[in-house]
């Protein structure tokens, strides 16, 4: 995936979904998404979600304007190109 952040200007970092794992101690539950970007710089990002993540990001996928290209990229979508060094 390519990663934007309006705190790095405009360079665009490449990263991927390392894991995803449950959360023990959590009240309402949680998982934590690990996510690894590589360039231009190596980081290691965690986001810990609860159930109001997930369905807030289900809904949005399952949104009709949005659920024929999430097919469409879940059966035949390709890995993104790295951004362009400058």
């Amino acid at each position: 995936m390519k990663v934007n952040s309006t705190g790095l200007g405009k360079t665009t970092m490449v990263a991927t979904f390392a894991d995803l794992q449950k959360v023990d101690g959590e009240s309402g539950g949680a998982m934590r998404l690990n996510i690894e970007a590589t360039e231009p710089v190596h980081w290691s990002i965690k986001a810990t979600v609860g159930g109001e993540d997930l369905r807030t990001f289900a809904r949005l996928m399952l949104k009709p304007s949005n659920l024929v290209y999430v097919l469409w990229l879940l059966c035949f979508g390709k890995k993104l190109t790295p951004p362009e060094s400058h």
